[in-house]
């Protein structure tokens, strides 16, 4: 089977420009714009009053990540509400991340809110290395240094004796007091009976990750357990109601059926415009990645739980490889556990700025903060601090080298799947996303080469079994944990991102990204068939190969001509990911322009999503234009204006612009006036410095108004929506 990870990729080298050693150490100057790399904090106790918020969104937070793991969901709705507020203060956007409890495994504690809302666990207790301590799932069992009750009812048919057992804090580092190893030394009904490998102080939400020790074991772990819990399902309704949600994050996602169950969950709520981020946490989501990532909006590097499930010497090539496919298929990617310290510390280690910084040279869209802003001491400064390395590290990232990478690796792809077309059925030439290449074999070297790496079955909303839930609901009861919904699919389906046909006869795919390379393969099928039926056969076009060069062509006439800034009109945002793909060193202004949808029941301004949206993408700075904005020249004159009083262009820049004339996608070069105020042609006066196009090469012939034709090709493969009126607040 040909797979998105059939082309072998090479590690991306880090390319250094500056080679005056003394120069790195001149103070770094002020940033016009927050671009380049995005910033992710969760907001919790030691950040979410208005006044916090506020300083978090001046400092340079991108999207609120709201943690349905932990915390009554009121407790979540005031601190939504609060970011709001700070919203409309800092005229700043900001997008909304909800966090899923999903397969979390806990163990069940004692709890009391304080004033605020917030659970407090009273007391801990201290375990010594070499005693035994059993793992239990009777739920009358009461937490102690030599007994933890476990909310998984099935966890002692998991195990086994040799596994590692590893017991701590929520979001901590696995480094520190509060982390706890135990190896399972014997199994006697449903008590796992272990010794403890080190001495820790259990304080806190204890969560538990189960690392077996037997290759298949780590493929079936946990899988009766529903992709969602009640809790996950009463939060999201509930919140969902009351504020707009621009990001889910799956936990514990195993592969892209995963994701299309959520998917499936969200569009019954009618939640169709929230996109779908998969988390990366264990072995089974490295098996499946491919899949995952075809089918998710945005990937989630979760380090604390996949560092520990993965050997520490694999970690690094884990987290390149993670990216550098992630970076392929143009789909935004998330690193989390980044600065640990700085939850105590108001700076952080040289490791630790060091990670944050390669993280970006790799290739990552965003960094997500965790404990540094739920409960740390310095959340503002950990905010300001993170994206400082950010940008130092952005300014000397090898735009060109990235470029031409992505371009090599498009063009072995493509001469691959030429091959394939040439020796193969049709019925090979289907694009198998739960094979995932040779990352696979990075985390343990068990399966060889070619062999089938062994998936889960069955429906991920109905693989469950029941526990009871220590989380508070809004009304301060306790929901059950881990519950089987309704409408699941029919267990034994194959475990894929699902590629039949759906509402319209397409498959359901993210609009962010590349689109799969499957629907070509499907349209040339069908023109091979047409041919031999002696049916009139259309030229074959592939709409990946239009977008994919629209895209480049506009970073690539950016870089030759040295422009300030590239505006990309966007209407599902599929264009704005695939020119942020490309890594352009200039900030892209995304402008969207919201438009009324009708509904059985009412109207309903959409359009703002997608603009905060565009928050997770690197280098992306959302413009989110008023509705009846005006043609094509008005808007852009407006996005101009704007750019300029941000410092994004100025006088005689030239700026880029990707934009949707008559049903055709194009590029067209622009020039800043002489006083930076407004844009002109260059075929409006001499004023304007000329740019010969015609030298840049890969370029698709100039029309006269200097735009880049690509015939028959829509805007983010959809229709602009027609203009409405501008409403009235």
């Amino acid at each position: 089977r040909l797979t998105i990870a059939a082309v072998i990729m090479k590690a991306k080298l880090h390319f250094l420009e500056q080679d005056d050693v003394s120069s790195i150490l001149n103070p770094a100057g002020p940033t016009p714009h927050i671009a380049g790399t995005k910033i992710i904090a969760t907001i919790g106790p030691a950040c979410h009053e208005v006044d916090q918020l506020v300083e978090l969104l001046e400092c340079g937070m991108s999207c609120a990540r709201i943690d349905l793991t932990w915390g009554p969901v009121e407790y979540h709705k005031k601190s939504l509400n609060n970011l709001q507020l700070a919203i409309k203060q800092t005229r700043r956007l900001c997008a909304v991340l909800l966090d899923t409890l999903g397969r979390e495994l806990m163990i069940r504690r004692s709890y009391t809110l304080d004033e605020q809302g917030w659970p407090k666990h009273e007391g801990s207790f201290d375990v010594k290395r070499g005693a035994e301590v059993v793992v239990t799932t009777d739920i009358d069992a009461v937490a102690s240094s030599s007994c933890l009750p476990i909310t998984y009812p099935n966890f002692h048919n998991l195990v086994n004796v040799g596994d590692t057992l590893f017991i701590g804090r929520y979001l901590v580092s696995g480094a520190d007091d509060s982390s706890l190893y135990l190896e399972v030394k014997s199994v006697e009904g449903n008590n796992v009976k272990c010794t403890a490998q080190n001495d820790a102080v259990m304080d806190g939400l204890l969560t538990v990750t189960h690392h077996s020790a037997n290759e298949q074991d780590r493929m079936s772990m946990q899988a009766d357990l529903p992709l969602l819990s009640e809790h996950d399902v009463h939060a999201i309704r509930d919140i969902t109601t009351q504020f707009e949600v621009d990001f889910v994050a799956l936990t514990f996602t195993r592969d892209g059926e995963d994701v299309d169950g959520l998917r499936d969950f969200l569009d019954k709520l009618g939640l169709e415009q929230t996109k779908i981020l998969a988390k990366v946490e264990n072995q089974a989501a490295l098996y499946n990645f491919a899949g995952i990532a075809t089918a998710a909006d945005g990937v989630i590097i979760s380090r604390g739980n996949l560092g520990l499930d993965v050997a520490p010497e694999k970690m690094a090539r884990v987290q390149k490889e993670v990216i550098s496919k992630c970076n392929l298929l143009g789909k935004p990617v998330i690193i989390t556990r980044v600065v640990d310290t700085m939850a105590t510390a108001p700076r952080p280690t040289r490791a630790e700025a060091t990670d944050v910084a390669n993280a970006v040279l790799d290739g990552t869209d965003g960094v997500l903060l965790g404990a540094e802003t739920l409960r740390g001491k310095y959340p503002a400064i950990t905010v300001k601090t993170v994206l400082a390395i950010c940008r130092q590290a952005e300014e000397v990232f090898d735009y060109s080298g990235h470029f031409e990478w992505l371009t090599l690796q498009g063009e072995m792809d493509d001469r691959a799947m030429t091959r394939r077309k040439r020796t193969t059925s049709d019925e090979d030439l289907i694009v198998d996303p739960q094979a995932s290449g040779h990352l696979a074999t990075i985390q343990s070297g068990v399966v060889a080469p070619g062999q089938q790496a062994p998936c889960s079955t069955g429906s991920p909303l109905s693989r469950g079994t029941r526990t009871s839930l220590d989380l508070p609901d809004s009304s301060g009861s306790l929901p059950p944990l881990h519950k089987a919904l309704p409408g699941g699919k029919a267990p034994g389906q194959a475990a894929v991102v699902s590629m039949q046909a759906r509402a319209g006869g397409m498959p359901k795919v993210s609009s962010f990204g590349s689109l799969p390379r499957s629907l070509s393969d499907q349209s040339m099928r069908k023109r091979s068939m047409d041919g031999d039926r002696g049916l009139p056969v259309q030229p074959f076009t592939s709409q990946i190969d239009k977008a994919e060069s629209i895209a480049s062509t506009a970073v690539r006439t950016a870089d030759k001509i040295n422009a300030g800034l590239i505006i990309v009109y966007a209407s599902s945002g599929r264009t704005a990911s695939l020119v942020a793909k490309y890594r352009p060193k200039m900030p892209i202004l995304t402008l969207v322009v919201p438009h009324l949808k009708s509904s059985a029941l009412k109207w309903e301004l959409q359009g703002r999503s997608l603009a905060r949206q565009c928050l997770i993408m690197r280098g992306v700075v959302p413009m989110l234009a008023a509705p009846g904005a005006g043609t094509n020249d008005h808007m852009l004159q407006e996005a101009v204006s704007a750019a300029t009083k941000r410092g994004l262009v100025h006088a005689h820049d030239h700026v880029v612009c990707v934009m949707s004339i008559k049903d055709s996608l194009v590029v067209k070069v622009v020039t800043m006036d002489s006083i930076g105020t407004r844009c002109m042609r260059h075929t409006d006066s001499a004023q304007g410095s000329e740019v010969d196009l015609s030298k840049i090469s890969g370029l698709a012939e100039l029309s006269k108004s200097g735009a880049v034709l690509a015939p028959e090709f829509k805007l983010d493969t959809e229709p602009i929506p027609p203009r409405v009126p501008a409403m009235k607040a």
